[in-house]
């Protein structure tokens, strides 16, 4: 969480030593926690934290947000590979129940509703983001019941984080900047690939439990 602190201080600087270190820690975990299991260029988990980290790098540049926003797009597009082949006996509780993924799309309706007058030329690229990240939060929330239910709640978490990271982000830079905003975005980010880490790692060494 050094990152969060440097934010919280201000210092600029060693954010930019910092900030790129923490995908490849957390894929380092991964990889050590999984072996060989996959080819690392056949593995989804790996390539999500790929582009996260490119994204995170783009992000911290100026004049490249469109560049980082597609990153992260595609990131999440890889996180939706992982999460909808996931094997199991059991049936998910939304496979039976799929009307409680209304949620979800209320969600994406009032975050569009708030942030489209505000958005100027970015609000399609923004609505496509949105609806990706909904579809990430959709089968995340897919894991439920279908998987063991720690590894579930790993996985859901970290979509939940990555949601609410990306709304605070969105907020900020979009509608109203507000105090510390920057932090809220990076301690919810950080725990999002976290949780999302330590989920597939128990799905991984784990994959009929």
């Amino acid at each position: 969480m050094s990152e969060v602190v440097l934010l919280i201080t201000g210092n600029e600087h060693w954010r930019f030593i910092t900030k790129p270190l923490i995908i490849p820690s957390l894929a380092g975990i991964y990889l050590t926690a999984i072996g060989n299991k996959k080819s690392l260029f056949k593995d989804a988990v790996l390539l999500g934290l790929l582009f996260s980290w490119i994204g995170d790098i783009l992000l911290h540049m100026d004049g490249l947000f469109v560049p980082g926003l597609i990153s992260f797009l595609i990131a999440h597009i890889f996180y939706i590979g992982f999460l909808s082949t996931t094997k199991s006996a059991t049936a998910s509780f939304f496979k039976l129940r799929p009307v409680m993924l209304i949620a979800v799309m209320a969600y994406l309706i009032e975050l569009m509703h708030l942030l489209w007058p505000f958005l100027g030329g970015m609000k399609y690229p923004v609505l496509f983001y949105g609806i990706t990240i909904s579809t990430m939060l959709s089968a995340a929330l897919w894991q439920y019941q279908k998987l063991e239910n720690k590894t579930a709640t790993f996985l859901i978490i970290g979509a939940l984080f990555f949601v609410t990271s990306d709304t605070i982000l969105a907020f900020n830079k979009f509608r109203q900047p507000f105090e510390m905003a920057g932090m809220y975005t990076m301690a919810t980010y950080i725990l999002a690939q976290l949780f999302i880490v330590q989920g597939a790692i128990r799905y991984r060494n784990n994959p009929t439990i």
